[in-house]
This record gives C-alpha cells, sequence and structure tokens, in this order.
C-alpha cells in the first residue's frame, strides 16, 4: 500500500488538485491511501471527508495580514500531520505548501513540487520568496511544472516535468465550423477580477454596435463591473456558471477575451486555462501581450495579443478585427490543426507515475 498526501492551503482545493488525485488513484486503485491537508479559511468545511486533515482559521482571501498571522499554525499543523501520517508521497502544490514541509527521510519519503505558480510580489518580496522557493527545491525529486515557460526560470539540476492543465479526459476537437454572430460576440469565461484592465474593456466596446460583451462567470469585482457599465445595451453579465457549461458558452462566442495583467511577473510565465479551452472548442482568443505566451501564440497564429493597460491598444485592435473579420476563421483552422498535434492530460501524467514508481522500486530495493 502506497500513502499518498498531497498539501492545498484553499478549500475547497482546486480543481487541478483534484484531477491529479484522480487521476493517481485511477493508476493506483486499491493499492493506494490518499490524505489532503488543505486550510479552511472561510468556515466553507462543514462535511467531514475522508482523509482529509484540515486546518481551520479563518483568513478571508485577499487579507494577507490575517494570512500571515497564521501561517505559523498552519505551518506546525502541516508538520505535525505529515509526521503523523508519515506517508510515501507528498506533493506540496504551490511554493507557499512547499515551504510547509518538514524534513522528510529521502530514502523512504518522496517529496514532489507542484509549481502552480512562481512568486509573483512587489520585486524585493518576490526575490525573498524565490530565494526560499529554490532552497527548499533541493528536497524534492521532483518539480511538476504548469506551465511550459515555467521551466526557463529553474535550474536543470531538478527533475522537471510538465503538466498544463489539459482536460482530463479525452475531447475530440471541436467539428462545428466557426462563423462569427452579428455583432460579434467577445466573452471573458471565469472567475471575474481584475476590475481595472476589464474596465477598460467595457470602455472600449460601450454603445459600439459592432460587439456584444459577455461576462460569463462570478467574482468579487463583477458587482464593481455591472456597475461600471451601466445602461450599455451591448455589455451582459450571466453569472455563475456549472463547469459542464463551458463548452456552450464557448461555442456562443466568437472571441473569448483572457488579457490578464502582464505586469505580473506569473502572468508573463503562466498559461492560462483558457489557452487549452480555446484549442478545446476553436474559438480565436485574446492574451496579453508581452508574456510568453502572447509570444508563442502570436507565432503559431493561433491567437491574438492586446495590451490590456491600453485603451487605445483595446480600441485598436477591435477596429482591426471589425475590418478584417477573416483573419478570426484562419486563427480558428490554425487553432484545430494545432490541437491535433496536442499531447492529452492521461499522456503527460504518466510521466509522473513513472516517477513516482521508480521511486517506490528503489525504496523496494533498499
Amino acid at each position: 500500500m502506497i500513502h499518498i498526501l498531497l498539501i492545498d492551503d484553499c478549500y475547497p482545493i482546486n480543481t487541478r488538485n483534484r484531477k491529479i488525485l484522480t487521476s493517481l488513484a485511477e493508476h493506483y486503485g486499491e493499492q493506494a491511501e490518499f490524505s489532503v491537508i488543505t486550510w479552511d479559511r472561510n468556515n466553507d468545511y462543514q462535511q467531514a471527508l475522508p482523509g482529509y486533515h484540515v486546518y481551520s482559521k479563518v483568513s478571508a482571501y485577499g487579507n494577507k495580514t490575517r494570512k500571515l498571522l497564521n501561517l505559523w499554525g498552519y505551518r506546525k499543523f502541516c508538520h505535525d500531520t505529515i509526521r503523523r501520517l508519515n506517508p510515501d508521497v507528498v506533493i506540496a502544490s504551490h511554493w507557499n505548501n512547499l515551504l510547509m514541509v518538514p524534513r522528510l527521510d529521502r530514502s523512504r519519503q518522496m517529496l514532489i513540487y507542484e509549481d502552480l505558480d512562481v512568486p509573483t510580489e512587489a520585486y524585493i518580496f518576490r526575490k525573498a520568496s524565490s530565494i526560499l522557493e529554490h532552497w527548499k527545491m533541493r528536497q524534492a525529486d521532483l518539480t511538476i511544472h504548469a506551465s511550459r515557460f515555467f521551466t526557463e526560470l529553474y535550474s536543470p539540476k531538478h527533475r522537471q516535468i510538465v503538466l498544463e492543465n489539459k482536460p482530463i479526459v479525452h475531447v475530440e476537437p471541436s467539428t462545428q465550423p466557426y462563423t462569427l454572430h452579428n455583432p460579434i460576440r467577445i466573452a471573458f469565461i471565469g472567475l471575474l477580477r481584475y476590475r481595472e484592465i476589464l474596465a477598460l474593456l467595457i470602455d472600449a466596446v460601450r454603445g459600439d454596435s459592432r460587439f456584444d460583451l459577455f461576462f460569463h462567470g462570478d467574482g468579487h469585482a463583477r458587482q464593481y463591473l455591472e456597475d461600471y457599465a451601466g445602461n450599455a445595451q451591448n455589455i451582459h453579465f450571466t453569472g455563475r456558471y456549472d463547469f459542464e457549461d463551458v463548452g456552450r458558452l464557448y461555442q456562443q462566442t466568437d472571441i473569448v477575451w483572457a488579457a490578464y495583467p502582464n505586469k505580473d511577473f506569473n502572468v508573463k510565465y503562466a498559461i492560462s486555462n483558457k489557452f487549452h479551452e480555446s484549442l478545446v472548442y476553436g474559438i480565436p482568443t485574446v492574451y496579453a501581450d508581452n508574456t510568453r505566451l502572447g509570444d508563442f501564440v502570436s507565432h503559431e497564429g493561433i491567437g491574438m495579443t492586446v495590451d490590456p493597460y491600453s485603451t487605445d491598444n483595446i480600441n485598436a485592435f477591435l477596429e482591426h478585427i471589425a475590418s478584417n473579420t477573416l483573419e478570426l476563421d484562419q486563427i480558428a483552422q490554425n487553432i484545430h490543426s494545432f490541437f491535433l498535434q496536442q499531447t492529452t492530460w492521461n499522456e503527460d501524467f504518466v510521466k509522473i507515475t513513472e516517477e513516482i514508481d521508480k521511486f517506490l522500486d528503489k525504496k523496494k530495493q533498499r
């Protein structure tokens, strides 16, 4: 029996980590036992879940001071729980949680660092966080990167695998022909945040009869953005949606807006979930310029870029699109061809289970 423990300091744990646990369970079946350490920061943990070990201290998301005050207690909780459970494999999701792991017996315990996001605070704090992250990585047996572009930030001395957030089940590429609506439909699909740059998009589209702008989703910026949009007839807020609705929302859209704030260091190197969703559903998507993802989609002809902080640049982009709609059809065709060449989540995940199996085999031989 192999005991695998995952640490995620948010409850519920994020979708990606649930996918990782699902894939591990499919691979090991009844030969594995799973545990999760998590931090219930909003009193959301109401029903006990098997294998869950929950640190309960209210620390509202966005309140960094409150989180810092409770961080030492969370660290002690992680140390005590890991030592008590004595797992074979520990997966620390995000660099914050990597620092919460006590020194393990590396002859019989494997530490996997899941590099979900890179440190992204103001320069001095980011450098300090990065130093701590790289120091702790020396104890990790394997690093899993959520973006292909993260690898260039780390020494090749570390064992590294890229596992981007692709769909966990094989999805056939969309067979529906790409056709434009009139007006052209632009949609933001996901958690509504970054209100400053989304307000600039509203400014650019407001009252322009050539475009309809949709915000599908909820989040702390939703009320602000609704108020900011005012009575604009071509701007629509549809609210929270179920995961099963994502495909339908994409297929109702002509252009997906995924231009995140490129002043954020993590955004410069991250791979947006919207990138993989765009490939699956064949919908042209707009990303932030001056990012590794933006450079990549431009080079491959599978996406578009814009300066998310520039009203003039957004306006120029919309003018170009309205006058050159055939470009969107070409991008959709390019996306279809590109997607056919991509590996799946399961094909990528095999590399991780191979590393775990190698470690377990060595452990048996000792």
